[in-house]
């Protein structure tokens, strides 16, 4: 089997035999991208520039338009490549996890924790990015889809009835908790991704009483 080269910011696969000029080239994308999403994040999409994202990334306006025809095309591009990345973070979090209710929680760890990384990302798409066209929210909700597709084989073997319809307000209640936690929650202890995940899988399977009341790690401050 060939290798492959998978970054964060671009995380394709594809063989590293390319020649060396594609090579250049594909980091030369990812660096767009990784500019493209903290200049979202700061500026928003409709406040965004080609010219803030070229010079944050210190290329031309030309090198842009080799990869992307405008800034709708980079945003598009970059929403892709963020699902890519989140769906391979809680594929390799539960690939060997044989116990399907540590299979549940490390899902959930490895979605909370994409959040805590991407917050402003996940914020931004889902207030200004979702509302551009419909192909946006159409992407957003195979993402979904997808996702609510890998928890509800785990969801079956916890012997949930209606593993499909169960797995997708699962995903609907890890989105919600994760925006609570970091925008609406007022005061409390911090909480971290692994804890969040536990407090999620007991209220999924269990109900709400189930929650264990614990207090953080000491030292933790990712709130």
């Amino acid at each position: 089997m060939s290798a492959t080269l998978v970054t964060d910011v671009s995380v394709t696969s594809r063989p590293i035999t390319e020649s060396p000029l594609t090579e250049r080239r594909w980091v030369r994308r990812g660096e767009l991208l990784e500019a493209a999403r903290r200049v979202f994040e700061r500026d928003g999409y409709h406040a965004a520039t080609v010219s803030s994202i070229v010079q944050l990334a210190g290329l031309s306006q030309g090198a842009f338009y080799l990869y992307f025809v405008d800034k709708k095309a980079v945003f598009a591009a970059l929403q892709e490549e963020m699902a890519t990345l989140l769906r391979r973070r809680i594929y390799w979090a539960t690939r060997d996890e044989s116990d399907p209710a540590r299979r549940l929680t490390a899902g959930l760890t490895a979605y909370f924790e994409f959040y805590d990384e991407y917050r402003n990302w996940m914020r931004r798409l889902t207030f200004e990015g979702l509302g551009i066209d419909e192909t946006f929210e159409a992407r957003q909700v195979q993402l979904y889809e997808t996702l609510a597709g890998g928890f509800a084989p785990t969801l079956g073997e916890l012997g949930v009835r209606a593993p499909a319809v169960s797995a997708a307000a699962l995903i609907g209640m890890a989105s919600q908790v994760a925006y609570w936690k970091h925008y609406q929650s007022q005061g409390g202890p911090p909480m971290t991704a692994t804890t969040l995940a536990q407090a999620c899988a007991s209220l999924f399977l269990h109900g709400a009483a189930s929650i264990p009341i614990s207090s953080p790690p000491e030292g933790d401050t990712n709130a």
